[in-house]
């Protein structure tokens, strides 16, 4: 037990001094400036020591200035004593304060004792113009925390520290060669090709075309969690017989023998063409192509989608606001999937086995069951029903080797959640076991359990960084990863239902992004057209978060990065019909054919305050952007996001109804609530009209964009 927060230790000298002693290299001994402090309340405790108190929920505070830190003194170092671990911890060490000059550590841990914190900056210093003249430091996302620090100070790295950068500059190399092998692969074209592969329930056919390619030619498979580009040798399967007109038709079971007596499925295997090359090397002569069909269990019909209103973050944690469902006149909801709640790595009583490929899982009943109430309150009412599948970091998982398994290997502290680990083949089984487990369940005849009809893959992949996270990758490279989990789903779905559909999640940052560490939408959606046209196409939609261009200002007929050009760099409610033109060009349909349904999945303006004018503006916001979802035909649905304001959403109050602690009126419907509810009904001119002022602007016609959207797509 600690007794007391003693302080000791040498006193400091003042900030930015510069200090040597036995041949190390020079020291820039710190000072935190309490006049900087955010949402904290810092307080000196003598030279060199100080006490943070958190009181927000972005708490931070900067040092006072010092000269220009030498190259080497690249690590910041100090000590501390926290009864709570702060996570994360942040460092900013680029002025003015930007993500693109912020590194950021997991958690600074609980410690009853004094304890050393030490975070290389050089992943920040190198993208820097000049060196740090001023750090800033986050402690955490939560209000409350108390930490001592002291010894604060800038050092060159150790040994272990120049390993480690020497590794992360090393993987970084390796990966933008990576990228730049993946991206010639997609764009080759090859004289050979495989045309059509279709997997049943006990055999996968595979056509293709050997064009005038001559030779011994064979038919190899390779897993999803590989890199094509990356291997030697392929697993051939049979040796290609040439037909008419060159054509090739092979059968083969299905599943084969894995490992420990269980079985292997093909269903996720990618089938190309390859000879013999030089030095025992297989030669690739086609492109690689997953299944483009799959023979499901059934079709159930999706309900009629009898209005675009939907209600994001649907769950019944509080079922005296069921009746929502009803009053709101909804016709969708999107449900969020944490997938550490619904798998456990041992069998206890609370859990409830099921086999996949001759393994046993372990399912948690008592959160299954938890979601089989929110789904069957949503298939009494008929509603179309999204599931958002999020990674948990491995921490969320109920034993440290099934969370390391699950999380992906290159996921780092910054995010909130993984990218699903599509690296390793027992990874993948894995997550495919328990999607299957979900996708079997929710789709049953007669929905027992209730009905799940579309998966969204992970959160908003764009700012992937935070929100779906696999390492600091290049563009290209990430998207790989997020298509190989978009398309395992994708492929596990459609073995129950024929017409359930995959969704990539993005936000509104469409040409240009917030940050450094995240890709366009536009980019992400055009990386995923072109795994699709070289591996095969698949009938993937698109989840939008079109939020006004400031999250906490409702008025988004002011947004300024949001224009109607193709490479406008936001797309918000104010200008939908770019994304509506956008996902009706041809080269950006399924199959050159099908426009690829959008719906926006997340979305709410916010109200600042509850004032009666912030409330009003949040209401007007949502008549406005009305007007452009109804109009455009290739928006399906608009899933209102927040259903309630929450304390955890940095300040925002983007709900229909109140916070729950509110002091007024806990839960209270607010004004939007009621605009809500009135669309599409015959209460809708008159609970819109106060909004037409106030957006300035004599009938709602005007906000309908009729132009054309200049620019290349």
């Amino acid at each position: 037990m600690l007794g007391g927060w003693l302080l000791v230790g040498a006193v400091l000298a003042g900030a930015g001094a510069l200090c040597a002693a036995e041949g190390r290299l020079a020291e820039v001994v710190l000072e935190l400036d309490p006049r900087s402090a955010h949402q904290a309340q810092v307080t000196s405790l003598g030279p060199g020591s100080w006490e943070v108190r958190t009181a927000g929920e972005d708490p931070y505070v900067a040092t006072l200035p010092f000269p220009p830190a030498p190259k080497e003194a690249s690590v910041l170092t100090f000590e501390y004593v926290s009864l709570g671990a702060v996570r994360p911890m942040e460092v900013f060490a680029v002025f003015p304060w930007s993500e693109s000059g912020a590194v950021s550590a997991e958690e600074l841990p609980y410690s009853e004792g004094w304890s050393t914190f030490s975070l290389d900056l050089r992943p920040a210093l190198d993208r820097a113009t000049r060196p740090p003249t001023r750090l800033r430091l986050d402690f955490g996302r939560s209000p409350g925390q108390v930490i001592q620090v002291r010894h604060l100070r800038l050092r060159a790295p150790d040994p272990e520290e120049e390993a480690r950068e020497a590794t992360r500059q090393g993987r970084r190399t390796s990966e933008l060669a990576l990228e730049n092998r993946i991206r010639d692969f997609l764009g080759r074209r090859f004289s050979v090709e495989v045309t059509a592969v279709e997997v049943g329930p006990q055999e996968v056919s595979v056509q293709g075309n050997l064009g005038k390619e001559t030779g011994e030619l064979w038919l190899a498979e390779s897993p999803l969690w590989r890199h094509l580009t990356e291997e030697r040798t392929f697993a051939r399967v049979t040796r290609l017989e040439r037909e008419g007109e060159g054509r090739f038709s092979v059968r083969l079971p299905r599943q084969v023998a894995g490992e420990d007596a269980s079985q292997r499925d093909r269903l996720w295997s990618r089938w190309l063409v390859v000879r013999e090359g030089a030095g025992g090397a297989d030669e690739v002569v086609s492109a690689a192509r997953y299944a483009d069909a799959v023979t499901a269990r059934g079709a159930p019909p999706p309900p009629e989608l009898r209005t675009k209103k939907g209600l994001g973050g649907f769950n019944l944690g509080r079922p005296a606001l069921e009746g929502d469902l009803d009053d709101l006149g909804i016709g969708s909801v999107t449900v969020n999937l944490f997938l550490s709640r619904f798998l456990r790595s041992a069998a206890s009583p609370r859990t409830m086995p099921f086999t996949f490929l001759g393994r046993t899982y372990h399912a948690d009943r008592v959160e299954v069951e938890k979601l089989d109430r929110t789904l069957l309150a949503a298939a009494r009412r008929n509603l179309l029903v999204f599931g958002i599948v999020l990674v948990p970091r491995a921490k969320s998982w109920d034993s440290p080797a099934l969370g390391r398994l699950m999380e992906h290997p290159d996921c780092l502290p910054a995010g909130i959640y993984s990218m699903a680990n599509v690296t390793d083949g027992a990874a993948v089984e894995t997550y495919a076991a328990l999607l299957d487990f979900l996708a079997e369940r929710y789709s049953r005849p007669g929905a027992p359990f209730g009905r799940m009809h579309h998966w969204i893959i992970h959160n908003e992949v764009d700012a992937g960084w935070v929100w779906t996270n696999c390492g600091e990758k290049p563009p290209l490279l990430y998207v790989d990863q997020y298509h190989k989990s978009m398309r395992l789903a994708h492929l596990v779905l459609r073995q129950y239902d024929a017409q359930a559909r995959v969704f990539a999640s993005l936000t509104h940052h469409w040409a240009a992004t917030a940050s450094f560490r995240y890709i366009p939408s536009r980019e992400v959606l055009r990386h995923l057209l072109a795994f699709s046209r070289a591996e095969g196409d698949f009938d993937w939609g698109i989840a939008f978060h079109p939020y006004p261009e400031s999250l906490r200002e409702p008025k988004t007929w002011r947004d300024r990065k949001a224009t109607f050009a193709f490479d406008t760099p936001m797309i918000t409610f104010k200008n939908l019909e770019v994304l509506d033109a956008w996902v009706k060009v041809p080269a950006h349909r399924y199959r050159g054919r099908d426009v690829r349904p959008v719906h926006l999945t997340e979305q709410g303006p916010n109200s600042p305050d509850y004032s009666p004018r912030a409330l009003a503006e949040q209401a007007a916001s949502l008549a406005y952007v009305w007007q452009k979802v109804r109009a455009l035909d290739a928006i399906l649905g608009f899933q209102f996001h927040n259903w309630i304001d929450n304390r955890a959403e940095g300040g925002l109050r983007i709900g229909l109804r109140r916070f729950p602690d509110d002091p007024e009126e806990p839960l209270g419907r607010k004004p939007v609530w009621q605009v809500f509810r009135a669309l599409e009904t015959p209460e809708e001119a008159a609970a819109t009209a106060f909004a037409l002022p106030l957006i300035g602007i004599q009938s709602w016609d005007e906000v309908l964009y009729r132009g054309p959207i200049s620019g290349e797509p």
